[in-house]
């Protein structure tokens, strides 16, 4: 699209239709989307924190565990949502189920992995007492990680938050049905306040993260809301005949000669896509974390760099991915645009909480010796936030590998175009090899990523070495 095109296009979307009815009509969807969210989350930390510890303590089973934990978040939210509707029949129920299978693999891998990057020092002296590997998990890791576990966890939940939206794209109701339906009628005005109330609903949650990590037990507010999301989204109806019938047909996985050839290409636009994506949103993050680490900037300019951020991750990918198709066109830079401007908003709130959860000795010496608060961010936080920021970077790049197979399926190329059009066509063998495909590559990343980490120093994972 043309320069002098974009303000007619911009048109199109603006402004947004805030009438009181149609807003009032928009209190279910929300609801729906915050009860599956909410009610997903429950499950995923009360299953995917002990799972972490079992990983993280070298328990029996630590190895299995981990590649299950891998496999799981290899399948994009959106298929997972596709394969639980077949069981549940279309509904928040469906949608809540994926949002707990996908995010308990999640949570688990990724507290493992920050349980990991603890220092070694406490623990070690944990174990010279004697202390069972339960008594080093509760009084070590946690208490070690426990400001990196809370800023991961109000992350994740937010992360589902966009996620339902996606979910209900494919029958799992909420405010993913409602966008759908809006652009499928080209109502732009509309669409726009639907991205709106997300970006409100983002800003929100931004602000309770804030008050949970300065008061921890807050935590426990958010038990009640993911008790009603669970209760009021339990499913009704549960086909597992018809269930088993439809995964039987996805077997064996076969791929015809044809898709077998463009395979190589598929993967490249998706690889291409998922680094390009992640490198351009680590180059916005980095500057924009440090603007808005309240330990380092004034207060006002903080402030105004987090709804920067908000707004960038307030926007799910496949959003912003619509909207960059429409005015760049198809193909797979659109994609990689759309998963930097989402990323950097992700990455630059984690890396900015990550400056802000830093020991305060080193710092604090470090400005008594006069230092400009340049200095302070390169000689003190960034070095002491290093362990945290690879853990999200490279957790940002697995997400960006689903994420890109996902806009695939909206016009930016890769393989999840091809992922789409056989369940479009409900060639079930070949989208089951497709989301094999898409498991090996990010199998293969999370291998390449836990190398890194034993480049770094960190603990591995027992089991695996």
């Amino acid at each position: 699209m043309s320069a002098g095109a974009l303000p007619g296009f911009l048109g199109e979307f603006l402004p947004p239709d805030l009438s009181i009815g149609y807003l009032e009509a928009l209190a279910r969807p929300v609801m729906q989307t915050l009860g599956m969210a909410a009610g997903g989350m429950l499950i995923a930390c009360a299953v995917g924190l002990p799972l972490g510890l079992v990983i993280a303590t070298g328990a029996a089973g630590t190895r299995l565990l981990y590649e299950l934990l891998a496999g799981l978040r290899a399948i994009p939210d959106l298929t997972l949502a596709i394969l639980c509707v077949v069981v549940f029949g279309i509904g928040p129920p469906a949608g809540m189920l994926a949002l707990a299978i996908f995010y308990t693999a999640m949570v688990g891998k990724v507290f493992a992995d920050l349980f990991l990057s603890a220092e070694p020092g406490p623990l070690e002296a944990l174990r010279t007492t004697g202390a069972s590997r339960a008594q080093v998990a509760l009084f070590g890791y946690i208490p070690l990680k426990l400001k990196d576990l809370l800023t991961h966890g109000c992350y994740s939940f937010e992360c589902a938050v966009r996620a339902a939206v996606i979910v209900g794209a494919v029958g799992g109701g909420g405010l993913g049905t409602e966008l759908v339906g809006t652009l499928n009628a080209f109502d732009y005005h509309r669409a726009t306040t639907l991205i709106l109330i997300l970006v409100l609903i983002m800003s929100l949650l931004d602000k309770a993260s804030a008050l949970i990590r300065r008061a921890p037990r807050l935590v426990f507010l958010l038990f009640p809301a993911g008790a009603a999301g669970l209760w009021l989204y339990r499913p009704d109806l549960v086909a597992i005949g018809h269930a088993l019938s439809a995964f039987s047909s996805m077997l064996p996985p076969r791929l015809p000669a044809a898709a077998i050839a463009r395979i190589p290409r598929l993967l490249g636009e998706t690889v291409a896509t998922a680094a390009g994506g992640t490198a351009l949103a680590v180059v916005l993050a980095l500057p924009l974390g440090l603007a808005a680490a309240r330990n380092l900037a004034p207060s006002a300019l903080a402030q105004a760099i987090r709804l920067v951020l908000e707004t960038l991750r307030g926007v799910p990918e496949v959003v912003w991915g619509l909207v960059l198709v429409s005015l760049i066109g198809i193909g797979p830079f659109a994609g990689l645009v759309a998963l930097g401007l989402h990323s950097a908003g992700v990455l630059g709130k984690l890396y900015g909480e990550s400056f802000e959860n830093v020991r305060l000795a080193p710092v604090q010496a470090i400005e008594a010796t006069g230092a400009t608060r340049l200095s302070v961010a390169c000689f003190a936080l960034v070095p002491l936030a290093s362990g945290p920021m690879a853990v999200h970077t490279l957790f940002r790049l697995e997400w960006n590998l689903r994420a890109a197979t996902v806009l695939g399926m909206i016009g930016a190329g890769g393989i999840g175009e091809a992922l789409y059009e056989a369940q479009q066509l409900f060639f079930y063998r070949e989208m089951m090899a497709y989301i094999l495909i898409t498991w090996a590559i990010i199998s293969l990343s999370d291998g390449l990523g836990q190398r890194l980490r034993q480049r770094l120093g960190w603990a591995e994972v027992p089991a695996l070495r």
